[in-house]
């Protein structure tokens, strides 16, 4: 107390020289942030709004894939006795490809004859055993078991014989599908061959489509039947009309992303191959567009939180900060719903 009272008088002026300097400091800046935006002619840029078409697109990689796919293989071992195709061929359905020796096949299907023949007459034989004692209704449990593994033992010939008779069927084998042959494992007769090493592919030239990746978040901008424009690289002065004919329900496996297998309908003639398996390309879908529509150059847009303005130069030459609703945005322009007439300046502001 005896302190203040001794150095009122400097403290009091200098509490008023603090005070003076806040409010000081304070009209400074409350004029430096009243001061208007002005146009700045050797940095910023001046744009006229423009009516135009505008789209929002999204780009797919891809390549060429076949629907129709058939992998043939013999379903037993054999030597391979003939192959009617070669890699390239073209064959129809049904068409018999290949043969394994049958000689052999149809010895055992002898033998299996002869088996039956023999377990038959053994058949009859314990019947006409027991046949009194059956029809006298004196059969003893011993009895019935010995008729039942005649009757199990007569089948199983039957089965035999039927398994052999198959075997020389399933020793040719036959294309399912119209197509090309594009795959022979065991192209030399003369060689022992297993199921696992006699695959013969063919595919269907005529149900290819294209084939991409699509990304998860993605997903619910896309639909089946989406109108879809692929080019092939190949190709690249055709573009091609598609649709969307599949997205997948499961994720590609293996992938860094969450991404799904999207298919496209390939509406080509390919009787001479000009589209073949593999070939890359893209694909491009139109989410969103409008005619003649009013738009900015996506540059001039900025955004600030959730809400988006242009820098409008008015009569004065200063910029007016305009806060507008926007539609339709892509990599160049982007659609102004409200907020901006079509005969106002807006300004580009280059830093």
């Amino acid at each position: 107390m005896k302190f203040f009272q001794k150095h009122r008088t400097k403290i009091i002026w200098g509490v008023l020289t603090i005070l003076a300097l806040f409010f000081t400091y304070s009209r400074v800046q409350a004029k430096k942030y009243d001061k208007p935006d002005v146009l700045n002619t050797s940095k910023d840029t001046i744009i006229k709004p423009e009516f135009k078409n505008i789209k929002n697109e999204l780009v797919l990689s891809g390549s060429i894939d076949a629907q129709n796919i058939a992998d043939v293989r013999f379903q037993t071992s054999g030597r391979l006795a003939w192959v009617g195709v070669k890699e390239g061929d073209r064959v129809k359905k049904w068409q018999s490809l290949a043969s394994l020796d049958k000689q052999e096949l149809r010895k055992q299907l002898e033998i299996s004859f002869n088996n039956y023949r023999s377990e038959l007459s053994r058949f009859d034989d314990t019947q006409d055993k027991y046949k009194k004692d059956k029809e006298a209704l004196t059969l003893t449990d011993e009895m019935k078991r010995i008729l039942v593994r005649s009757q199990n033992t007569l089948d199983n010939s039957v089965i035999n014989y039927e398994l052999n008779d198959l075997a020389i069927k399933y020793a040719t084998i036959w294309s399912p599908i119209n197509g090309i042959v594009t795959k022979i494992e065991q192209p030399n007769p003369g060689v022992n061959i297993t199921p696992a090493n006699s695959t013969i592919t063919i595919i269907d030239p005529n149900s290819i489509y294209f084939k991409s990746e699509i990304d998860q978040a993605d997903i619910p901008k896309v639909k089946i039947g989406q109108k879809a424009t692929i080019r092939i690289d190949t190709y690249p002065e055709e573009n091609l009309d598609s649709q969307i004919t599949r997205i997948a329900f499961l994720p590609v496996s293996g992938q860094s992303s969450t991404v799904y297998k999207i298919d496209f309908q390939l509406p080509a003639n390919n009787t001479d191959l000009k589209y073949r398996l593999g070939m890359d390309g893209d694909v491009t879908l139109v989410l969103e567009e409008a005619e003649n529509t009013l738009t900015v150059p996506v540059d001039s847009l900025y955004q600030e939180n959730d809400q988006y303005f242009l820098w409008v130069k008015s009569n004065t030459g200063n910029l007016e900060k305009r806060s507008v609703k926007i539609g339709i945005e892509n990599d160049e322009d982007v659609q102004i719903l409200e907020g901006l007439s079509p005969d106002e300046q807006v300004v580009i502001k280059n830093k």
